[in-house]
């Protein structure tokens, strides 16, 4: 019995909640969270540059939206910290939607240009917060907000909100990836003039996925500057974050629901493998090397290959006449001999080959070897004798 794709997610969801009653030291249940953390950054930026094509370098632009928005509303206004997430991933999807209504509109900005105009938004952005109440240029402390004790401990607390979000965001990925929205963004990635001609709302479904992609990360924003306790533009905007998304999503695969997700797990852990090591340096440079690696011998990243050894290993296993999930039907007519053999009867069974033969020139009720079990020359019978 096979596992559909919805109930490995619900499946997962269950044995990784009951992981903070472990009693793990905190480093797990926070290293964990930053594999969700990532996990739901990569996954959302994929729904719009993985599925349509469109790279995206402002992915940190709408995430340092959510963090500033969360940072803003419960440091100065004293709004509880749940309710400030709703309103990040509001404005993050407000911010990149209006964006794309512009850019969108230009047929021009596609390719490099669109990538470049994004990476240009996040530093425009950088600046204004910057010199604005909002930060200021001496961040936002979050020392004294309260967080809500869902869990015993906060690092359980914050690994229970980055889980559920993980989950969430996969499950959207994987429901674009097979509805309509999503034919049309692979329509888009595949050649969007004639994707357009042929009747997809590319305008549309572009502006719906940058939307859902803008409010996840906008979400995730909320929650990790709660994480860190203290926000900063230089650490909020870097282009650490549209450059590692971008990596993680490459290295799965970007046109598969799951492979961010994958890509994302593989890189954290390897990043906190060096750093636990003392080896921070050799960690980036080992990333690096592995994005060289993917782009020449993976393009299509590794849960691409992974999708194409299984199909490979599914055909092998088709027989002619074998369909999936069924018995092979047995053969009504035997095979024969030349048609230039007498037929004069029908033996029972033969001595031989242990079958009944219409080529057999013995009397039916004969039962020693018939000419079939003497006959060295066969042949499987043709699809006008099969119907006869």
């Amino acid at each position: 019995m096979r596992l559909s794709a919805r109930g490995g997610i619900a499946l997962a969801g269950i044995l990784l909640v009951g992981i903070p009653f472990l009693k793990l030291p905190a480093f797990y249940e926070s290293f964990l969270y930053l594999v969700f953390h990532w996990i739901v950054l990569a996954t959302s930026w994929n729904i719009l540059s993985g599925y349509s094509g469109y790279f995206s370098f402002g992915h940190g632009a709408f995430f340092g939206a959510g963090m500033y928005t969360t940072a803003t509303l419960a440091g100065q206004f004293d709004m509880p910290f749940l309710w400030t997430l709703p309103v990040a991933a509001l404005v993050a999807a407000l911010f990149g939607m209006g964006i794309g209504a512009v850019v969108f509109r230009v047929g021009r900005l596609r390719g490099e240009l669109f990538a470049l105009l994004t990476l240009a938004v996040t530093f425009v952005l950088a600046t204004v917060v910057l010199n604005t109440p909002l930060d200021g240029g001496q961040g936002v402390n979050l020392g004294g907000v309260r967080l809500p004790a869902i869990m015993p401990t906060p690092s359980s607390t914050f690994y229970l909100l980055a889980l559920i979000l993980a989950l969430a965001t996969i499950a959207i990925a994987y429901e674009i990836y097979h509805a309509r929205l999503g034919t049309g963004l692979f329509a888009i990635h595949d050649d969007e003039d004639v994707a357009e001609v042929m009747g997809v709302p590319t305008f549309r479904y572009k502006i719906v996925a940058l939307g859902v992609s803008c409010a996840l990360a906008g979400v995730a924003g909320g929650i990790h500057a709660m994480f860190v306790s203290y926000v900063t533009v230089g650490e909020t905007f870097s282009i650490i974050v549209p450059l590692t998304v971008v990596l993680m999503s490459v290295l799965g695969a970007t046109r598969h629901w799951l492979g961010p997700a994958v890509g994302a797990t593989v890189i954290t852990a390897l990043l906190y493998a060096f750093t636990a090591g003392d080896y921070a340096i050799a960690g980036r440079a080992a990333v690096g090397l592995i994005l060289i690696v993917v782009i020449l011998f993976l393009p299509d990243g590794c849960s691409a290959v992974s999708c194409a050894a299984r199909r490979a290993a599914a055909a092998r296993r088709r027989r002619p006449g074998r369909r999936p999930g069924r018995l092979r039907p047995t053969l009504r007519r035997p095979l024969r001999r030349d048609r230039t053999r007498r037929r004069a009867g029908r033996c029972s069974r033969c001595a031989a080959c242990r079958s009944r033969s219409r080529d057999c020139g013995r009397s039916t009720a004969s039962t020693s070897t018939c000419d079939a079990g003497r006959s060295s020359v066969w042949s499987a019978p043709t699809d006008r004798e099969s119907r006869r």
